[in-house]
């Protein structure tokens, strides 16, 4: 099922759910392909985070990363346990467990297409930070294969508040550890 499948009362609800504003649900979606709702976040109090890695070539390398991918293998990498007991599934809640810190996330989109597979998840009420993350594993014409994470977050909880920088420096650092996650 992809995201614009879902719609009416689970959509809203998932709206009212989110620590974030519902217009921005899927909005890392529109970062990627700078359409939608970008003018709202660049504008807005959000850091946006967009990182990606080459992660090698052919048809076997798209499989093994988008397993990684779903299967939460780069979460692991990075050192982030997932609280799932199956691959990402759209509607899932999930708890990320993180130095000390248990965050929970709505999973809005988790599909496999024959050359990209998409992760996005946004915080609910819990959560370290406020926002949305993508995940995606893409093999391009060249057969090149990439992987590229897109988040859009403020600080929800008043350590990572106080430390900004501090916190600011270890997303990137997991963001990071989340790509190398994806390398087969």
């Amino acid at each position: 099922m992809y995201p614009h499948d879902v719609t009416g009362s689970r959509w809203r609800h998932w709206a009212e759910e989110l620590t974030y504003p519902a217009e921005l649900m899927l909005g890392t979606l529109d970062l990627r392909g700078g359409r939608g709702t970008t003018g709202k976040l660049i504008d807005g109090p959000w850091r946006i985070l967009d990182e990606e890695i080459v992660l090698g070539e052919g048809m076997d390398c798209f499989r093994r990363a988008s397993d990684r991918l779903l299967a939460w293998r780069a979460h692991h990498h990075a050192g982030v346990r997932v609280g799932a007991w199956r691959t990402a599934t759209l509607g899932d809640v999930v708890r990320l467990r993180f130095a000390g810190t248990i965050s929970p996330c709505l999973i809005l989109c988790a599909d496999t297409g024959e050359r990209e597979t998409r992760l996005v998840y946004g915080t609910l009420p819990g959560h370290v930070e406020c926002g949305e993350e993508a995940f995606s594993v893409v093999i391009g014409d060249d057969g090149v294969v990439r992987g590229r994470i897109v988040a859009f977050s403020v600080h929800a909880w008043w350590p990572a508040k106080i430390g900004a920088p501090v916190a600011r420096a270890v997303q990137t650092l997991v963001t990071r550890r989340y790509l190398e996650g994806l390398t087969p």
